[in-house]
Parts: structure tokens; C-alpha cells; sequence
């Protein structure tokens, strides 16, 4: 697959993504950004990857190149940017966060959104982006752009020049989000125990603001190291949420969150250890947020639980499904006006929030719900796990043949193409959908009862082959 993905640009570094392509991509979103504004102003972040201040550098030259100005804050969590982007009404065009989220050390990217924090993916603009790189002259043989943010000197990557790192956030930057960030903390379970495993990602810059709530924080893997030296900085994968469910059981902790690279995802495990499921935590906080506002719209993603349209309904607002994908969601919350939305790989949205995800202002959100309802996580999340589900797997087969063969293997079901392939019934579902980041078709399934789980998911597994590891 190309660097340009589905929502953003990501690729290994140096071979796919370097120097002379964030050049000609700061000049491609420049050009893009001049349709509207003369001299766009763009916001540039970075997170704590060794390699992001380098690249950073040499977009903001291609941006320079390309008619725009440049305003960077240096070391960010995603959401920060957005903010940043969105919060002085009218003064950005748009914005550039140099992350690669999730991904391993050796990758970098570039995520993009346009005036208040409206995402930019291949449909609205990404595409026009990698065509006007065409035209950027040629790449300086070393940035001409000074970041000016404290830095210190990291680890030499092979095949990379000497780079730097961010040292700190903004103050000013911080202080601001921050203030933004405490507008969601309604009720907090003073003293409450929680456990934070920040995987060395961005989501350590959020420490502060958690202690600053009376609550009792044990945190690891707190230092922003983009090498991630302790675990993946992933914490959809269930390996990666071992290091936190033992610190949550040694101190004793009611809840336990893990965060991603960029900090615009969280996961959350219960009292017990238990993960719960990131759908399971949509319908909670649609059950909140509808306490609060009657009739209110949320949005989910199509492989969510049946549960979740259900409680929304239940709790007298409209439940809206959506295809997998951030611009996808944020499209359609703006133009509902949807007071929240969620997604399975964890990622919130919140209509205050400038329709963006975040992954604090969803810690939050739990925590009001604890603090409010006086119950353990696991109480408030019984009653919704109503269904057996597989959990997202994946197969590496042919995507359109996948299709087409479940599709002929269960026509007699309620068909969907909104994203992927959805198939209905009465009993059980599963929506089968293309990765748009890997040569992968993930599948997800849900039944009444384990025992239909059990063989419905057989009979997908016989036409899709074995499991991916």
C-alpha cells in the first residue's frame, strides 16, 4: 500500500517517508489549503518519535515553499493540535500532527485537518495533496526552518541524520488545553484509584491534569520516548494491556486506562482487570450524555455492538451507524450535530470538543459517569453486554473475492455495502470490511448466545482461511 492511506500519510523512515517527501507534502498541503486562503496559516506539531522534529522541519520549508505560514508548538498529543487548530475561531486554515499513533518506532506520518479541525482524508483532500506535490521545487539539502521549541538531542536512527527532540509542551499551549480539557469534569470520584499505562506516547503529558482532580494516579511507562522501549503503544491489542491490569491489581485501582502513541485513543480495563469492550464504553457514556441532554443524536461505528443502538434508544435519543473512520464520523457528527459518537477502535467524539475524538476528555467522561453513579465500572457495564462477540480479526485473503463469497454464502440475510460487507439477522450479524492501512480483511461478529458465535464464526472461517497472527 501507498503512503497516502485512507486518513492520513504513514510509511517507514527513511525508505517511505523522508526528508525530500515531507518537503514536497508540506508544499502539496499548502497548495491545497491556498484554495481558500492566500496565505494560509497552518499549525504544525509533532510527537515524541525521534524522528517527527527532523521531518517536521523539513515540512514546514515545503509548507514555507508552497505560500503558507507556519505556526509550530512542538511536542503535542493529536487532540492538542486539533484543539490548537480549532480553538481561536477562524485563524488557522489547518493543521499538520507528524505521528504515526500506534505504529512502531521505524514509522512516522503526517495527520491532517483543515479549519477547525475538520479532518482532511483521501475523499476530501489527501489525494489533491499528493498531486500537488508534483509541482514543489526541489527539497533543500538541510531544513531551513528553526523550530523554535527546547529541544535535546536523542538517539541516532540508521540511515537518519542527527535529530532532536521536543523537551516539553508549550506552557502556554498546555495551559490552554488544559482549561478547555477541565470543561468536561462534572463529578469526579474524588480519591479514586486509577492505573494509566501511557505506553511512552503522548498520552504522559495528561498526568497533570488527572492528579489536578483529587484523584489517586498510578501511572507507567510515563516518559514520551517514541523508540517505546516498554510495549507496543497500542492498546487494542490485549498483550499490550498486561503491564497495566498488574499495576491496577498491585495498587489496588478501580479503573485502569491505556492510551495510544498519539493520545487520541483510550482503552479502559474495570476494578477486576477486565477489558471493556470500547463499544461497551460508547453506549455507557450515550447513556450519560443522554441524561443530559433529551433527545440527543449519537453516532457509532458499524462494527459496534447491536447493545449500543439499543441503549441510545432506550435512553430516548437517536442512534446514527456509521462506516469505520474518523472523517467519516466527524463528517457526519457535524452535520447531525450529534452530541457524541464513538468508535470500537476507541476513539470518542464530542460535539463540544469541535466534533474531534479525545482520548482525555473520554477519560473524563468515565470518570463523571463513576462519580455520579457511585458504582464500580463493571456494574455499569453489565447491564449493556447483552451479546457474544468476536472481537475485530483478521484474515489476510483477497478482499473483493472475501466479498463475494460471503456475500452468496448468506444472501438469505439483510445485506449492507456501507463499509465492507454487513449481513444481518435476527440471531446474530457480522460485517466483514477491508483494512485501510494493511493488505488485511477484519472481521467482526456478534450472537445471541457463545454457542452461535461459535458456529457462525466456523462457517466464516471455512470461506476466509485461518486467522492472521
Amino acid at each position: 500500500m501507498g503512503l497516502f492511506k485512507a486518513y492520513d500519510v504513514r510509511g517507514i523512515v527513511p525508505t517511505e517517508l523522508n526528508a525530500e517527501t515531507a518537503f514536497r507534502i508540506g508544499f502539496g498541503f499548502a497548495t491545497h489549503l491556498k484554495e481558500d486562503a492566500e496565505s494560509p496559516l497552518v499549525v504544525l506539531g509533532v510527537d515524541a518519535r525521534p524522528t517527527s522534529p527532523w521531518l517536521a522541519a523539513f515540512m514546514a520549508d515545503g509548507l514555507k515553499a508552497g505560500g503558507a505560514r507556519v505556526d509550530y508548538i512542538g511536542y503535542c498529543s493529536t487532540p492538542m493540535l486539533y484543539w490548537a487548530v480549532a480553538g481561536r475561531d477562524g485563524e488557522f486554515a489547518g493543521g499538520a500532527m507528524i505521528t504515526a499513533s500506534h505504529n512502531p518506532a521505524k514509522y512516522n506520518g503526517i495527520k491532517f485537518c483543515r479549519e477547525q479541525a475538520i479532518p482532511i482524508s483521501l475523499d476530501t483532500g489527501l489525494r489533491e495533496i499528493e498531486e500537488a506535490m508534483s509541482g514543489a521545487p526541489a527539497a533543500p539539502q538541510a531544513a531551513q526552518s528553526v523550530l523554535n521549541v527546547a529541544q535535546f538531542d536523542s538517539a541516532r536512527m540508521p540511515g537518519v541524520p542527527d535529530m532532536a527532540t521536543p523537551l516539553g509542551v508549550s506552557p502556554l499551549l498546555f495551559k490552554g488545553y488544559t482549561q478547555h480539557v477541565l470543561r468536561f469534569a462534572r463529578r469526579m470520584p474524588e480519591g479514586l484509584r486509577v492505573a494509566l499505562d501511557t505506553a511512552n506516547g503522548m498520552g504522559g503529558i495528561y498526568l497533570p491534569l488527572l492528579r489536578s482532580l483529587g484523584l489517586k494516579v498510578h501511572a507507567i511507562n510515563t516518559a514520551c520516548d517514541g523508540t517505546f522501549p516498554n510495549h507496543e503503544a497500542n492498546p487494542s491489542k490485549l498483550e499490550n494491556l498486561a503491564p497495566l491490569t498488574e499495576l491496577l491489581k498491585r495498587e489496588k485501582c478501580s479503573l485502569g486506562v491505556a492510551f495510544d502513541g498519539d493520545g487520541d485513543r483510550a482503552v479502559f480495563i474495570d476494578e477486576t482487570g477486565a477489558p471493556v469492550g470500547q463499544d461497551m464504553i460508547t453506549a455507557l457514556l450515550a447513556r450519560e450524555f443522554l441524561t443530559r441532554e433529551k433527545g440527543g443524536e449519537v453516532l457509532y461505528d458499524l462494527r459496534s455492538s447491536r447493545a449500543v443502538a439499543e441503549v441510545v434508544t432506550e435512553n430516548g435519543g437517536r442512534a446514527i451507524r456509521e462506516r469505520v473512520g474518523h472523517s467519516y464520523m466527524k463528517a457526519t457528527m457535524r452535520k447531525v450535530g450529534c452530541v457524541f459518537g464513538g468508535e470500537l477502535a476507541g476513539h470518542y467524539y464530542f460535539r463540544d470538543n469541535f466534533y474531534a475524538d479525545s482520548a482525555i476528555i473520554a477519560v473524563l467522561e468515565v470518570l463523571n459517569a463513576l462519580g455520579l453513579r457511585q458504582e464500580p465500572l463493571s456494574a455499569l457495564v453489565k447491564p449493556l453486554k447483552r451479546y457474544w462477540q468476536s472481537g475485530e480479526v483478521n484474515f489476510r485473503t483477497d478482499k473483493e473475492a472475501a466479498f463475494k463469497a460471503v456475500s452468496e454464502a448468506f444472501k438469505d440475510g439483510k445485506q449492507d455495502m456501507l463499509d465492507g460487507i454487513t449481513v444481518q439477522f435476527d440471531d446474530w450479524w457480522f460485517n466483514l470490511r477491508g483494512s485501510n492501512t494493511e493488505p488485511l480483511v477484519r472481521l467482526n461478529l456478534e450472537a445471541n448466545t457463545r454457542e452461535l458465535l461459535g458456529e457462525k464464526f466456523g462457517k466464516l472461517r471455512a470461506i476466509l482461511g485461518d486467522p492472521a497472527e
